[in-house]
């Protein structure tokens, strides 16, 4: 937590006008767990503001905030406060906040910060999706190829397939969801910490492709002579028409394809062959293990696996270090577990989404006991 003792030590350390005490002060908190944290997010929303309000180039804000660094720490260099060491992440934080800055900054000065619906057009572009909004969305040569209606966008169905794909990437951040409708009809639900890359326009190729990083339900329009294939990871997921969902975090060895209609193949080959892809049919599972490159499939209740879409957590047989996972993206938070045994637990419950997430906690604390304290957006668990 960043008390306004603590508050005031950060803001004259990076004004340079810290006294010899409050830098002791602020050394001892940023050793605590979690601070060094709270430190960094506190420089980089500075650094954010700092450049929104100076707009200068980039080499030249990079210069004068490095300057204005080492011009503090020669100051201090004689104190047991590790300068050297934070100047580095102040120096982080200059560059990856001056190109956050960069990219998502509209016209009008808008900065956004990590909780928003982020859409990088394939002509360079990015623009922010405010929820609720309306827009449309316009190509490179100002023609305009789909509209954003409240959560969702909608590409238009083109008179003439071009050769060419342009391809965008739409990001939701955690505590979110977004619906997408691409050109040919097919319908995605993306949950909260998901990106997607897909063409805004297919072009006349065999197939049609999109990349997942995260997790999706799928509304697949039926298009017999060229087959719709999500790229997750190293999974690939074929289908002609058929509606399934897509679980492909980064963090998860495991690529879950749950099948509600349809047919699907799974595959880990550049090229789909049909003697070694794993079939999958209404009502079962297929998993992917990444690490051991393994398929399994198994039959199950699909409600537990697309229950997200309609604002309901279904937990069933999962490990609580999983239930962590989850919780932070849908609740856009940070849950810090200091209980070991606590992660090995596994649990089965069901939630709205509706429901705060300390009384989901509280659920669960019945069942195996532990506590918990909220600091801000973080919850640490011992």
């Amino acid at each position: 937590m960043i008390t306004s003792e603590i508050e005031k030590c950060i803001i004259n350390y990076l004004n340079g006008t810290a006294s010899t005490k409050e830098l002791y002060v602020l050394e001892d908190w940023i050793k605590l767990a979690g601070n060094k944290e709270l430190f960094k997010e506190y420089i980089k929303l500075d650094y954010v503001t700092s450049a929104a309000l100076a707009k200068n180039d980039k080499s030249d804000f990079i210069n004068k905030e490095t300057l204005r660094i080492k011009n503090q720490t020669k100051v201090r260099k004689l104190l047991p406060f590790n300068l050297l060491k934070y100047a580095a992440i102040l120096l982080i934080a200059i560059c990856s906040t001056y190109l956050v800055y960069q990219n998502i900054t509209k016209k009008e000065g808008f900065i956004a910060g990590t909780d928003q619906i982020i859409l990088d057009l394939g002509n360079g572009k990015t623009e922010i999706i405010q929820e609720n909004g309306s827009k449309e969305i316009v190509d490179s040569n100002g023609n305009v190829i789909g509209v954003q209606q409240a959560n969702r966008i909608v590409y238009n169905t083109p008179d003439k397939i071009s050769e060419k794909e342009i391809i965008n990437k739409l990001t939701v951040p955690y505590g979110k969801h977004f619906e997408l409708v691409l050109s040919d009809g097919t319908m995605i639900t993306l949950n909260s910490g998901t990106s997607i890359k897909y063409p805004s326009q297919f072009s006349n190729n065999k197939k049609r492709e999109v990349s997942l990083n995260g997790e999706a339900f799928f509304n697949v329009a039926k298009d017999p002579s060229h087959p719709f294939v999500v790229n997750a990871n190293q999974l690939k997921i074929r289908v002609l028409g058929t509606q399934f969902n897509v679980s492909a975090y980064p963090e998860e060895k495991n690529i879950a394809t749950v099948l509600v209609e349809g047919l699907v193949g799974l595959y880990d080959n550049d090229y789909y062959n049909t003697n070694s892809t794993t079939l999958l049919n209404p009502g079962f599972k297929g998993v992917y293990n990444t690490d051991k490159q393994t398929f399994s499939t198994e039959k199950v209740d699909t409600r537990i696996y697309t229950s997200w879409r309609t604002g309901t957590l279904i937990f069933r047989d999962i490990s609580f270090k999983n239930i962590i996972k989850k919780l932070e993206r849908n609740y856009n938070i940070t849950i810090v577990n200091n209980n070991k045994e606590l992660d090995q637990q596994y649990f089965n419950a069901s939630f709205s989404a509706k429901e705060s997430v300390e009384k989901i906690l509280n659920t669960f604390s019945k069942s195996y006991p532990f506590n918990y304290e909220t600091i801000n957006q973080k919850i640490i668990i011992n």
